[in-house]
């Protein structure tokens, strides 16, 4: 009689396991944790868990929006094991493995990069930043605490052991994750070297004889910043790069291996114009992207109609 009363073995494994993840020790996340959660794993739960596990619905009675909720698991146990993490329910779901409901459930599979952010993050004991945690909030103001959406603010430049290594703000930046893993900065390029990366950089060809010439021997100490303001003042600089752009874009002049209809976009060189000149005038970026989506209800392209070209964004690629 008494043994009926207790649950059978595989489900006291689940029961001891929630337990575990639950009673782990819930010591503060390190830095290094808070930000990986902010970074890789909160905009995953945001926009792929919280519409169906999140405060507003529990699907099988899973909640996803706080660590106390996930560690409890939902109508069918647990979907952490803290002894296997690997074997975890929820990891078995995104990775759309036999023997489990495949998650998301409604939408794509997730990418290779966020299975793998979530199975690190479930093998460190799921950390989850005390004063941050969404459980009380909709997925928009989860939205609204991720990092990438916090006003821009000037950090403070971290101390260096070698002080004299650092020229600009941002020398520090790099030389203290430098130094965290024990290396140095290398060595200081010369003048030849820094010229020849300029204008690969910039331009996407290499300096003349007499230009890197013309280079080394200017002893002015503003010889330096002049030479990367004449490049990007160079009509090349907006060749270069709305070349890489144009990628991005997946531009093209053609329509690929059609052959019962005409072959080439109409005017598709108004576009890549449109980028050459947008990037020679120093465009800002904010218009830059509006123009590429919708200049046609911008009141900038309503006052010069050549803006209009940038729409070819959405039909070239």
């Amino acid at each position: 009689m008494i043994s009926r009363l207790l649950p059978s073995p595989p489900r006291l494994a689940l029961l001891l396991s929630a337990a575990a993840v639950q009673a782990a020790s819930a010591a503060a996340a390190t830095p290094e944790q808070v930000h990986f959660f902010e970074e890789k794993i909160r905009p995953v739960l945001a926009e792929h868990c919280y519409s169906c596990h999140g405060p507003d619905k529990q699907n099988n009675g899973l909640r996803l929006d706080s660590r106390a909720a996930l560690a409890k698991g939902g109508d069918y146990g647990p979907v952490i094991d803290a002894a296997a993490p690997q074997t975890s329910k929820l990891l078995k779901a995104i990775r759309h493995e036999a023997g489990v409901e495949a998650m998301p459930k409604k939408g794509p599979k997730l990418g290779d990069t966020e299975i793998a952010a979530l199975t690190e993050w479930v093998a460190q004991g799921m950390p989850w930043p005390e004063e941050a945690s969404p459980s009380a909030s909709a997925p928009a103001e989860a939205w609204r605490s991720h990092w990438a959406f916090q006003p821009v603010k000037m950090p403070a430049a971290p101390a260096v052991k070698d002080a004299a290594a650092v020229s600009q703000p941002l020398d520090a930046f790099v030389l203290a994750r430098l130094e965290k893993e024990g290396l140095t900065l290398s060595p200081t390029a010369s003048r030849e070297t820094l010229i020849r990366r300029a204008y690969l950089m910039l331009l996407g060809f290499p300096p003349t004889y007499e230009q890197v010439k013309t280079f080394v021997s200017d002893p002015a100490p503003d010889a330096w910043p002049r030479l990367v303001d004449s490049l990007l003042a160079s009509p090349h600089y907006g060749e270069r790069m709305a070349r890489r752009w144009m990628d991005v874009a997946r531009y093209a002049d053609t329509k690929g291996y059609v052959f019962q209809e005409e072959r080439r976009y109409a005017y598709a060189y108004t576009y890549r114009d449109w980028l050459i000149q947008a990037f020679n005038a120093d465009m800002p970026y904010d218009r830059f992207l509006v123009n590429q989506i919708a200049a046609d209800q911008s009141e900038e392209a309503k006052k010069d109609p050549r803006d209009l070209a940038a729409m070819g964004f959405l039909t070239l690629g």
